[in-house]
């Protein structure tokens, strides 16, 4: 009889092995519907050229939603991908999964881990030393984002941090069976990154705030599309700009020549909030923004086919 019992629990044990799957991540980097695996120069979707050199970024916290809305957290999984190396990030094993439907997924680490001891973690595990370096220190954390490059000849850096920064975000992925590994399929398109982002001649951000929260924004919610969607539409460069000149109480946008055809200038805030709208007229070669409070902004002008954006800090 015990012997028997003794079967029973082996024939069981296997069984819940059996059940246990496992799960991958794999992401494809593209610029727009081109792949990435080096370092590139394109325009930004403010119509901006810049230069990208680096571009690393962690996600944590993932749960799959799957057959019909049920939630499987997968516990204790980390990625740190690279935008010019295409992998497969294993994730960890999940039980009773038949149809997937999103993953859900933070950016960067959550507040215990990030504040840990990087030397801890065994080495080839995502949050052990990196090289380049992708911890800021103890207090600050990991750096949940590195962006690097240039900007009309200027350094583009982005650092992004903070607990605060640790935002959810959800991916529609393209599930299949591997050799009996569940693998998701996931896009990244790297211009996505810039969604709202005006880099000018340059921007350094090494910290939590303006930018760095944009960035980890845009990374939740405008990097990933499922494979074979279309990418971010991307104005084509030189068709009309503008530039900023400082005013009392305000700043002037000009125009590189008298418009054509009617536009709309937005002031937002560094979120990409909308804080004002104004329609400018065809024949308009100058507009004033007046009584601005201090503050750091971005101003965004959209014609018919085409939208430019700049950053504009207000002393």
């Amino acid at each position: 009889m015990i012997r028997v019992t003794q079967l029973l629990m082996l024939c069981f044990g296997v069984l819940a092995i059996q059940a246990q799957t496992q799960v991958s991540l794999r992401i494809d980097h593209q610029l727009g519907q081109s792949e990435v695996d080096q370092p590139f120069v394109a325009a930004t979707p403010a119509g901006e050229s810049v230069e990208v050199d680096r571009l690393e970024y962690y996600l944590s916290a993932f749960t799959l939603v799957h057959d019909g809305g049920l939630e499987t957290p997968i516990e204790g999984a980390f990625v740190l991908a690279d935008a010019f190396v295409n992998e497969v990030h294993p994730l960890g094993s999940v039980e009773g999964v038949q149809n997937v439907e999103l993953l859900k997924f933070t950016v960067g680490i959550d507040p215990e881990n990030n504040h840990a001891d990087p030397v801890l973690w065994n080495e080839g595990h995502p949050l052990a030393p990196q090289v380049p370096s992708m911890h800021w220190g103890w207090s600050a954390g990991y750096r949940f984002i590195a962006l690097e490059g240039a900007s009309d000849g200027a350094t583009l850096e982005i650092h992004a941090l903070g607990d605060d920064n640790h935002t959810p975000g959800n991916m529609e992925v393209l599930a299949s069976i591997e050799e009996g590994v569940l693998m998701l399929d996931i896009e990244a398109d790297v211009l996505g990154f810039f969604h709202l982002l005006t880099v000018g001649t340059g921007l350094i951000n090494h910290g939590e705030n303006e930018e760095a929260i944009l960035v980890c924004n845009n990374l939740a919610d405008r990097v990933f599309r499922m494979p074979g969607t279309n990418g971010i539409e991307v104005p084509p460069l030189g068709v009309f700009d503008f530039k900023l000149i400082p005013l009392d109480g305000g700043a002037r946008v000009q125009f590189d020549a008298a418009l054509a055809t009617p536009v709309e200038v937005e002031l937002l805030d560094i979120l990409g909030r909308s804080l004002m709208t104004v329609d400018v007229a065809a024949g308009t070669r100058t507009y004033d923004l007046q009584d601005v409070q201090p503050g750091t902004f971005l101003i965004s002008v959209t014609g018919p086919r085409d939208r430019f954006t700049r950053r504009w800090i207000k002393g």
